[in-house]
């Protein structure tokens, strides 16, 4: 399907009464947990946490936005950032990891283990571990995150035991208030508000938008099973032929 097919078909999904609700109950969700301690925001710019972002700012546009960079990141993230940002107005903290993370990258069986899993030593350095301290460095002890259930089994087991809003045992708070929102819903509400999408989820011929998860630019196994890297190949040749390195394609 097309581009402006795909955002003709969103903008009629948030014109519908199910996905009103779904907006309304998330900024209920967001007010409580506003109440409940002070939070930033964990920004990645894929659609989940760019919709969360928004939403959360149109509650109170005073909560903090962190984003973290690093050298495996997809080539438009900072550009797209950077856009956003100047049209939505927000200043935004970045975070970046106190090493390489191409260079550790390296030293693994990339394809052979997925590095981008929220459990893995790569991802906790360097993903995990800059976002926590600068949340503690804002004196904040909640985090809002763009988390929803359809997107892993573990997740879905998670939020559907904890809820949206769950303070764990250290005190710290995490709030995912799009946790019952289907990915159209989450496309919906960007285009409704004018918000732009990564371009990334329109640069890949073998899977809709709706399908795609941005995370590292790297190859992880399931991702090899579903053309990442001919799509990679395609799009970005310049980034294949750095991921050449790492002996994947």
């Amino acid at each position: 399907m097309k581009k402006t097919d795909k955002i003709l078909e969103w903008r009629m999904i948030s014109r519908t009464l199910s996905h009103q609700r779904l907006v309304e109950q998330a900024k209920i969700i967001i007010e409580k947990a506003l109440s409940e301690a002070d939070f930033l925001i964990s920004w990645s710019t894929g659609k989940d946490s760019t919709a969360l972002a928004h939403l959360v700012r149109s509650v109170d546009g005073s909560v903090p936005i962190v984003i973290q960079f690093d050298d495996c990141d997809w080539p438009e993230k900072r550009p797209y950032s950077e856009r956003v940002c100047a049209v939505q107005r927000w200043e935004i903290f970045s975070v970046f990891p106190d090493f390489s993370i191409w260079e550790e990258a390296k030293k693994l069986r990339i394809g052979h283990e997925n590095i981008c899993a929220q459990t893995h030593d790569l991802t906790r350095d360097g993903f995990l571990k800059p976002l926590e301290n600068i949340r503690k460095s804002l004196n904040c002890n909640g985090t809002f995150l763009g988390l929803r259930n359809e997107e892993s089994d573990a997740r879905r087991m998670n939020l559907c035991k904890r809820g949206a809003l769950y303070q764990l045992k250290d005190g710290t708070w995490r709030c995912s208030p799009l946790w019952q929102w289907k990915a159209s819903d989450v496309f919906a509400y960007l285009v409704s508000h004018e918000v732009e999408i990564n371009p990334c989820y329109f640069q890949n011929k073998f899977m809709p938008p709706e399908n795609i998860r941005l995370s590292w630019a790297l190859p992880t196994p399931g991702g090899l099973c579903h053309g990442d890297m001919e799509h990679i190949r395609y799009y970005y040749p310049e980034h294949f032929a750095r991921l050449r390195e790492l002996e994947v394609v």
